[in-house]
């Protein structure tokens, strides 16, 4: 294949394996044109990989190899030895990501014992000099020596180039501003905002002038397309000209994202209606967005905004609903989570979230393909709504308020048992034919009649088997595309429930989960696993019977 195959295709085909270090190891082995398209793409990033001590030594003996005698001179007289071979290659100019915290660590690995910085400094402008553009740097924390890496020689040309740029803590001063001055082509910026772990004089600056840097940092980009803003400590306060500044970035940010922001009655709203071609708006655990009601905007204003994620953001209802009248039919991806409004006005703010979550949607936006929601069960009664107004959906995840995606046990304890006798037939009527996947991950009760009744709506069609048919003898039966069907944490369901699988059968189903149905017995499960082959989830009573064993 090596013979035939342009060094093109091989490349293309080699980075689809970049975070599958084994099969890079394997094709160094073929010859040595895939050597030499693979080494690169090993050594952009290898402090990003999850190393053993033994693993990061070896990585550091090797870029320590290359050191000259003036950049590694420290104070130690009891530095590891090292080999007196070179290594192959000049690793450090294949470097791409820069993470100052992740080297350091490597460092440490590698001479634990050393107290001394200036070794680490070193090596930090050993990477500078070397490499001929970083795409990433990271800084993370602090930045364990005072020093500007940014006027370190030979930065303007290794960092003019970066494309993704991560601040998380309390940098050296003047870096922010550096990084303006140097990195004209940033793609992405990350700002978090966190508590100091020291202070040292001048050497630390404040949050204020940070962030003052930060304005001055986005407004000097040409292509800035993502922003992440984020306070871990709900204290700081983002200044106007931070907003401001996206603004200037009108016509290329495509992705917005507000983490942990305390925005003190002050949410850019008016900024962002200027981001003409905005896609994703994210708004996680943030709080005090003001009024922004008297600000206008006209609907489907955000034309091109396909995705938006509330989770834990506590909005006001009015804003809540303006940011979606204002996606309007373009709004494809929706995630609500957690606590979605303000609980000022409680009264007001329950009755609004019980009754009209879904409602703004139902109203404006026809077209969602993904939705993603934690609901209770009087947003429930307006699923069918919801359903028979995104004709185009795919997929669909109901949550509730207590589910933990890492604990099956915390989650059926805690959830709330919710009836959906009355209601899960007409959830199947409306469901639309483009449907993929249908999650519940919530307790609903209902009968087997009404499951029943479910499937025969959601199917269009009904017939009866006999007892030696298996699905895959089944002609399709209506319109329906569903693949995935979950009630993993509806305990209700029992032998009769699985009846009406077969009796209302779905050929496209590859996936079935059922893992918190308690009235499934051994023999019903048995039929149920020959009907539906690897389609069906074990149940968690037979898991724990399985163990015992």
């Amino acid at each position: 294949m090596a013979s035939y195959l342009p060094v093109e295709c091989i490349r293309e085909i080699l980075e689809y394996l970049h975070d599958d270090t084994s099969s890079l190891h394997s094709s160094l082995l073929v010859n040595r044109s895939w050597c030499e398209i693979t080494i690169p793409i090993l050594w952009r990033n290898p402090f990003g990989r999850d190393l053993t001590s033994d693993r990061y030594r070896l990585l550091m003996n090797i870029y320590i190899s290359r050191l000259t005698t003036e950049e590694f001179a420290i104070e130690s007289t009891t530095t590891p030895i090292m080999s007196n071979e070179s290594s192959t290659f000049n690793y450090a100019t294949l470097l791409r990501v820069f993470d100052c915290e992740k080297i350091f660590l490597a460092l440490h690995c590698w001479a634990a014992h050393l107290s001394s910085l200036r070794l680490f400094k070193s090596l930090i402008q050993h990477f500078i000099v070397n490499s001929p553009k970083f795409d990433r740097i990271d800084f993370k924390r602090t930045m364990l020596f005072n020093d500007n890496i940014f006027l370190f020689p030979g930065a303007r040309q290794s960092l003019s180039k970066l494309r993704n740029c991560s601040f998380s803590g309390e940098y050296t001063k003047g870096l922010i501003d550096s990084c303006a001055t140097i990195a004209k082509d940033i793609r992405y910026i990350s700002f978090r905002c966190l508590e100091p772990l020291y202070s040292n004089g001048d050497d630390i600056i404040t949050s204020d002038s940070s962030m003052d840097g930060l304005a001055r940092l986005i407004k000097s980009q040409r292509h800035l397309k993502k922003i992440l803003l984020s306070d871990g400590r709900y204290n700081t306060i983002f200044k106007s000209e931070i907003f401001d500044a996206l603004t200037t970035q009108s016509d290329t940010l495509t992705a917005i994202k507000f983490l942990s922001i305390n925005f003190h009655e002050n949410f850019p709203l008016k900024q962002l209606l200027v981001c003409n071609n905005l896609k994703v708006l994210k708004i996680v655990n943030c709080k005090n967005y003001g009024n922004c009601i008297k600000i206008t905007g006209k609907p489907q204003q955000f034309h091109q905004l396909k995705a938006i994620t509330f989770s834990s953001s506590r909005l006001p209802f009015d804003l809540y609903r303006k940011l979606i009248s204002l996606a309007g039919c373009s709004l494809q991806t929706v995630i609500l989570m957690g606590k979605v409004f303000t609980e000022s006005n409680a009264q007001a703010a329950f009755n609004l979230s019980s009754n009209f979550m879904l409602v703004p949607f139902i109203e404006m936006c026809p077209n969602i393909k993904q939705f993603l929601a934690c609901v209770n069960e009087n947003q429930i009664i307006y699923l069918p709504a919801f359903l028979r107004s995104c004709r185009n959906l795919k997929r669909i995840s109901l949550y509730d308020s207590k589910y933990q995606s890492r604990s099956f046990h915390s989650s059926t304890r805690d959830m709330q048992t919710i009836n959906v006798e009355k209601l899960l037939a007409e959830i199947g009527r409306a469901m639309p034919s483009s449907l993929i996947k249908f999650n519940v991950n919530m307790n609903w009760k209902f009968s087997a009649e009404v499951l029943g009744s479910f499937l025969r709506n959601l199917s269009d069609a009904s017939t009866t088997l006999s007892n030696d048919v298996t699905r895959k003898d089944i002609g399709v039966l209506g319109t329906t595309q569903l693949q995935r069907l979950s009630f993993q944490f509806c305990t209700c369901i029992t032998d009769e429930h699985m009846e009406m699988f077969y009796t209302y059968p779905i050929k496209s189903l590859n996936t079935l989960k059922i893992r918190g149905a308690e009235g499934i017995s051994e023999d019903g499960f048995r039929k149920l696993v020959d009907f539906f082959g690897d389609c069906v989830g074990v149940p968690q009573k037979f898991r724990k019977q399985k163990g015992g064993e």
